[in-house]
């Protein structure tokens, strides 16, 4: 079971999402779930380096796709980071799925979480 720490930077206007350990299918959609709206960063970095995402199915990837979007307008930049090349193909295809949804935000993949928040920050 996967753990999901969230990590709000207030003055950067970023929100980390911290997950560690094995995610099982359906985490990440109930975890995606039970976010609220109410006061959103316009950017966001899901940190999967001390996760495994093997476990996850094509199926699942394209619900967590199809959660995601109800976060996308065009201001919203988001960097997905990953520490070994399964996950990060994995997060290729969720990339791939949302620029075929006709996502709004900007989302790219990254290998490391410091050029990721480069990235995002400026």
């Amino acid at each position: 079971m996967a753990e999901f720490k969230i990590i709000r930077e207030t003055r950067s206007d970023l929100t980390v999402v911290e997950v560690v350990g094995d995610v099982a299918q359906g985490e990440i959609g109930k975890f995606l779930a039970s976010l609220k709206l109410d006061d959103p960063t316009s950017k966001a970095i899901f940190d999967f380096r001390h996760a495994n995402l093997s476990a996850l199915e094509k199926k699942h990837i394209k619900s967590n796709v199809n959660q995601l979007k109800r976060f996308s307008r065009p201001e919203v930049r988001a960097a997905l980071v990953f520490s070994n090349p399964v996950d990060f193909s994995i997060g290729r295809a969720i990339t791939k799925a949302i620029s075929k949804e006709g996502y709004l935000a900007d989302i790219k993949g990254f290998y490391n979480f410091y050029l990721a928040k480069d990235w995002l920050l400026f």
